[in-house]
């Protein structure tokens, strides 16, 4: 049997194997810095034969604060519940097709803080979710967090609501999407990598995108700071009002900004690094300590939006300066064309079992100007 434990998109994933790694048995979570906000995820997955498949269950808790007009500023959870299978079939060695499919079940409950709170019901929708998509993939990994080669994955999700309607928004979000990655070498194992990556959504009840920030992020602290500027969430960019959103899910990687320098139901992200590992790059010699072995040093150039409507809706990002209720200043963020644009760079090594990331972002609005968003991340790639 062999046993392994790394870092996945924050979460700390335990897994066990047969010998021929036909069997896979996978466990995750991820403790929130408020032991209240936690992340649970197993995942069984049969490799015997040419058709694979597997099983799922993830579930999610996460605090919130309501906003309408007559639960303002009331705290409450939200208990997320997923159960999926997923098959794939595999065409060769480097395209496949693959689908997964799934029941999720959500529980908002508002805490009960006067007579009128505890009379509010708890509201519990439940869906159907489905995710077909086609990937092709002949990259080679010759060393930690370094790729050559191709890969890419075009993909549609439907999903509906089952349960009964409390709304008159509808039931369906549909959304198509791709992700498209190149590896170029340069010397060894110095690389440059390019990422393309856009979702689209559509339907009765919209998919929304919160643009800025980076995979993995991890946050210490209020968003609020003192001053009431935002440390990680900019909340002064709100939903469309003319909108139903059923999901939410960020636009990454786009660093030089924080969350949410612009939402909608569209995204389109394009990213550059180039990626030195320094002692494998220019030393041929073999080096036991795991932080020297997989030290990297990074330059990043990233451009993203995000925007409802049609494609002739683009329009370059807005950034907010102040906060509600006091004067927000408004101007078009630094980028090119119709994207908010960020450059920087970064740090990257394995630190007691995980793959961390740090990165300084500059927005695309002078050299070096301010001072640059920082990230501390855990994961690999893009």
């Amino acid at each position: 049997m062999l046993n392994s434990s790394s870092p996945l998109n924050g979460l700390v994933t335990l897994g066990t194997s047969d010998l021929m790694e036909d069997i896979k048995i996978n466990g995750a979570f991820k403790i929130g810095t408020n032991l209240k906000d936690n992340e649970w995820l197993m995942n069984y997955q049969n490799l015997k034969r040419r058709i694979d498949w597997g099983l799922t269950y993830y579930r999610n808790v996460q605090s919130f604060t309501t906003s309408s007009d007559t639960t303002n500023n009331l705290p409450g959870k939200n208990f997320t519940n997923l159960y999926q299978a997923n098959i794939s079939y595999p065409f060769d060695v480097a395209k496949s097709i693959r689908f997964t499919s799934g029941i999720r079940s959500e529980r908002l409950v508002l805490s009960s803080i006067d007579q009128q709170s505890a009379a509010l019901p708890d509201y519990k929708p439940l869906y159907a979710v489905n995710h077909l998509e086609f990937v092709y993939d002949n990259s080679l990994n010759p060393a930690m967090n370094i790729w050559n080669g191709l890969r890419y994955k075009i993909y549609g999700d439907y999903n509906t609501q089952v349960s009964k309607l409390q709304t008159a928004a509808g039931r369906n979000t549909f959304n198509l999407g791709f992700d498209a990655r190149y590896y170029y070498p340069i010397y060894r194992n110095f690389i440059w990598a390019g990422r393309a990556a856009g979702d689209f959504s559509f339907g009765n009840r919209k998919l929304i995108y919160y643009l800025g920030g980076e995979d993995g992020w991890l946050m210490f602290g209020n968003n609020v700071k003192k001053d009431g500027t935002f440390r990680y969430f900019d909340q002064n960019h709100q939903p469309a009002q003319d909108q139903d959103y059923a999901f939410q899910s960020l636009a990454v990687n786009m660093r030089g900004y924080i969350q949410n320098i612009a939402n909608g139901n569209n995204a389109l992200i394009i990213n550059s690094e180039f990626r030195l590992p320094v002692i494998s790059t220019f030393f041929d010699r073999q080096v036991n300590n795991p932080f020297l072995r997989n030290f990297q040093i990074t330059q990043f150039i990233d451009l993203g939006t995000a925007w409802n409507g049609n494609y002739n809706s683009i329009k370059r990002p807005q950034i907010s300066y102040g906060s509600f209720p006091d004067a927000i200043v408004k101007l078009k963020a630094g980028g090119i064309g119709p994207f908010a644009g960020g450059y920087g760079f970064g740090a990257r090594s394995t630190l007691l079992g995980y793959f961390v990331k740090f990165d300084a972002g500059w927005p695309m609005s002078g050299f070096f100007k301010g001072k640059p968003v920082m990230y501390v991340a855990l994961g690999l790639d893009f």
